[in-house]
């Protein structure tokens, strides 16, 4: 088990030495070197994406095993055999995972909020969607003022904004002319356009008013679902500002959204926009911004690739302490559990070196998308290697000898920040790149190490 044996239960051959320290600060540089032996890998071959998502879920089943079974539950028992009782045994690990848990939240926040989200492409994905989501809200207030496109689904939009373009047109100028071949669509946010039709008459100006298109409605979609040419001439009366969207992009628009191709039919078709105005009337257009903002839930690597562009690098400080905050637990445990190898469990190494392998492999192409050179995310993951060997060191000088609730603190907190790190960085990785038979990976990672644990491998070592 990974619990720590109480002071008074260590033996003469555990007590502290510098050779026991330096081994365990050994033992967690190990489990930490995978992050270097990754990112060689990560820059000399083209690894498959699901062979590395693969090994990243078997990874976090083997670390997920070791936090439930070898860290939660050994050092609840552990605490009852010291007469805690069950309950308080179990309030300071429950307790210590959910405050190093919600601690590991708060941290990563922050450190990506101040430029660190680049170190894990999971991170950098997640920061981008957020950035994404920033930019287009001022745009989704914009469209929620049109009634037409309020009409969809805020689930839609997230396809609608790679296609609309920003234009304006200054008073007195047309917008197209009756006749021209169908080139776009306007949705008109701020003036007033008049609608003219030819008359009959040869005269010079024979044009004779006959609508008027106001802010929030559309206009030059009939053209386009027909293919026909302008059936009006389209001129500003004051100035006009907008959105516009290309023919070549309507189309692949109302392919794409079965709403929109009925509400717009159901416009060309001559009816009012009553019945569009039903459909949006539904909701208020401050409410149908924010859900169609929080909607958007994609982002595309080139999208990544131009967010990371536009960006910058990042803060080297932000990456660096990301790095250790990644590191930290699972090096302060596996310094604190080892007394001697007969009776230290390698399970938790085991699982930190195959969890951090692919993670670092993956790591290299969005660190070199942010500006970082070859030799600077070198420095970067053997700096992880360095501070993990001396957390190692210093859990296992201060912790077998501390009291018996403190140990159990300490080793909970440990544990819930690992946790928050498999669920927020591993997992979703993992099933990113490589689907759903990752969950095979995951499970058989969880019952590797449960086999590790019932066979004893404390004494396979001595």
């Amino acid at each position: 088990m990974l619990y720590i044996i109480a002071t008074n239960e260590i033996a003469p051959d555990d007590a502290l030495s510098i050779g026991r320290v330096t081994i365990a600060a050994l033992l967690a540089a190990l489990a930490m070197s995978s992050v270097v032996i990754g990112t060689w890998c990560g820059f000399t071959f083209k690894a498959s994406k699901k062979l590395t998502a693969n090994i990243l879920a078997f990874g976090s089943g083997a670390l997920v095993n070791a936090l439930a079974v070898d860290l939660a539950y050994g050092t609840t028992q552990h605490l009852v055999n010291e007469k805690i009782s069950n309950i308080a045994a179990w309030g300071i690990v429950a307790g210590g995972f959910f405050v190093g848990g919600i601690t590991y939240f708060l941290v990563n926040r922050a450190v990506a909020n101040f430029g660190g989200a680049v170190r894990h492409k999971t991170t950098a994905r997640a920061h981008a969607l957020e950035l994404k989501r920033e930019e287009a809200s001022g745009l989704m207030e914009r469209l929620s003022n049109n009634a037409l496109v309020r009409s969809l689904p805020p689930s839609e939009i997230d396809g609608l904004l790679r296609y609309l373009r920003d234009f304006k047109l200054p008073a007195g100028k047309e917008l197209f002319h009756q006749g021209d071949p169908g080139d776009a669509m306007y949705l008109i946010e701020k003036g007033v356009l008049g609608v003219f039709a030819e008359g009959d008459s040869t005269a010079a100006n024979s044009q004779k008013r006959i609508a008027q298109i106001k802010e929030g409605e559309i206009v030059g979609e009939m053209s386009l679902l027909s293919g026909a040419g302008r059936n009006a001439t389209v001129s500003a009366e004051s100035e006009v500002e907008g959105l516009r969207i290309e023919k070549e992009d309507f189309d692949h628009l109302l392919e794409d959204s079965v709403q929109m191709k009925a509400a717009v039919k159901a416009l060309a078709e001559l009816r009012t926009l009553d019945n569009i105005k039903q459909q949006a009337g539904s909701m208020e257009s401050e409410a149908w911004a924010k859900m169609a903002t929080q909607s958007i839930r994609s982002l595309s690597d080139g999208e990544l690739e131009k967010s990371l562009a536009e960006h910058g690098t990042g803060n080297p400080l932000a990456i660096w302490i990301g790095n250790m905050m990644d590191a930290i637990p699972g090096s302060l445990v596996i310094g604190a559990t080892f007394l001697g190898f007969g009776k230290f469990n390698p399970t938790l190494l085991i699982s930190v070196f195959l969890a951090n392998l692919p993670e670092a492999m993956g790591s290299v192409s969005t660190m070199q998308q942010a500006g970082y050179s070859k030799r600077k995310i070198y420095v970067l993951w053997w700096s992880v290697v360095l501070v993990g060997g001396l957390f190692a060191a210093l859990g296992n000088f201060l912790l077998p000898t501390a009291p018996v609730a403190l140990l159990g603190v300490c080793e909970a907190v440990a544990g819930g920040a690992i946790l928050a790190l498999v669920a927020q960085v591993m997992m979703p990785h993992a099933y990113e790149e490589g689907g759903d038979i990752v969950s095979v990976s995951t499970i058989g990672g969880f019952t590797a190490a449960f086999l590790l644990t019932a066979l004893d491998m404390k004494e396979l070592v001595h």
